[in-house]
């Protein structure tokens, strides 16, 4: 009898091993549709920009130009801003102002320092790139339905606040 119930305990152990490793299977696969969602979301935005004639982005130039306020911005501040190195943003910022998206023009506040301003161009690119995404968002919306876009977002938050928690120790 006692046999029987060391195997039986054996057994529960093993089903919950499998079971842990098919959770943690599964929020890995949760965690790579999120990164595929967030890839064709840009993908899609960075295709209907080049429909109208706007090359030479990528998703990381994208990005930049879509955070730089139109008065401008320092370098420094859209590294901080991005979490990435000053050398790193200063090479998106030359690819953009290579492309025309961008121009630097020196800082009223600060003599030694240049601003980051959006070109003629660059601000074209950003409404294209802003009806874009409406365009995305009416069509998650028509496939999802409101209710289940909420929860989608409303769940998305909470592991994103989970994680930030874990990160912080």
């Amino acid at each position: 009898m006692e046999k029987q119930d060391l195997s039986n305990k054996n057994m529960h152990l093993v089903e919950d091993d499998v079971l842990g490793l098919a959770q943690a299977d599964l929020t890995e696969r949760v965690a790579e549709a999120m990164r595929a969602v967030s890839r064709a979301y840009v993908a899609s935005v960075v295709s209907a920009l080049a429909e109208h004639g706007f090359v030479g982005l990528t998703p990381a130039t994208i990005t930049l130009l879509a955070q730089l306020p139109e008065h401008g911005a320092q370098t420094v501040t859209l590294a901080r801003a991005n979490r990435r190195t000053k050398q790193a943003t200063g090479k998106l910022v030359a690819e953009l102002e290579a492309n025309g998206y961008v121009k630097r023009v020196p800082d009223p506040g600060d003599g030694r320092a240049m601003l980051v301003r959006p070109t003629k161009k660059g601000a074209n690119a950003l409404r294209i790139g802003a009806d874009a995404k409406i365009a995305l968002a009416e069509r998650t919306l028509s496939v999802l339905g409101q209710d289940e876009l909420t929860r989608l977002y409303a769940n998305l938050d909470q592991l994103e606040r989970m994680f930030k928690d874990a990160e912080r120790g």
